[in-house]
């Protein structure tokens, strides 16, 4: 009888939260497959078609001995880890933060981890996974000045990740960025979640949010919201 060809990631008991992210050592020893370096772990998660294929690759992804805290801009309660420390040193030397680390901090601050993503050449990434509590997200991160631009953020996230989030370097008026949002879901069917950063606050649009009756109510209570 054929033995059962064994697979890096590890099974998941529900389709949304992932349950605990033990050790990669937990699965077994590392074996010739595609899944076994993160970067062709990245590749499977964008052919495999459930969500339940997609949360193992993410759990096997940060379960990863090679990430390492960036204890500077982590909290007690909330850790960023990256995969490249010492680019990132040489990058903040210069005394400038990165765009993608800008966002990271603003994840840190209304409590997810973040696991910083590299974007290798040839293949297509996002830039986090963040958890919150026993659920992972993989994320495409975007800095916006307002306006136009946005739908364009939009755009370019959704063919990265399902999921995207956006830091405005200036904050745009309520009803440029409804009208830019609402236009962004109904361009990107594939698009479920959409962060967006108002300073540090982190509100968060769903699909189903925004395909609401109410959204342009709901979304201007949470818009002009000091919470």
């Amino acid at each position: 009888m054929m033995k059962k060809a064994q697979t890096p990631y590890p099974e998941c008991t529900e389709d949304d939260i992932v349950l605990v992210c033990e050790p990669a050592a937990e699965y077994g020893e590392p074996i010739v497959y595609q899944g076994t370096t993160i970067t062709n772990a990245l590749k499977d998660y964008y052919a495999f078609t459930t969500n339940h294929e997609k949360v193992d690759v993410l759990k096997w992804i940060v379960a990863q001995s090679n990430f390492v805290e960036m204890q500077r801009f982590s909290t007690t309660e909330n850790k960023i880890f990256t995969l490249y420390e010492n680019q990132y040193n040489e990058i903040l030397k210069t005394g400038e933060i990165p765009n993608n680390l800008q966002i990271a901090q603003k994840f840190v601050m209304n409590g997810y981890d973040v696991f910083l993503l590299s974007n290798p050449k040839g293949t297509k990434s996002a830039d986090f996974i963040i958890r919150k509590r026993n659920c992972l997200y993989y994320v495409e991160g975007k800095t916006s000045s307002g306006g136009s631009s946005l739908v364009h953020r939009f755009e370019k996230g959704a063919g990265q990740a399902d999921r995207i989030a956006v830091n405005f370097t200036q904050i745009p008026s309520f009803h440029d960025i409804y009208t830019q949002v609402k236009k962004g879901f109904e361009h990107n069917q594939n698009v479920k979640d959409f962060f967006i950063f108002k300073g540090s606050r982190l509100i968060l649009i769903s699909k189903k949010m925004a395909e609401s009756k109410r959204f342009d109510i709901n979304f201007k209570s949470l818009w002009n919201s000091n919470k």
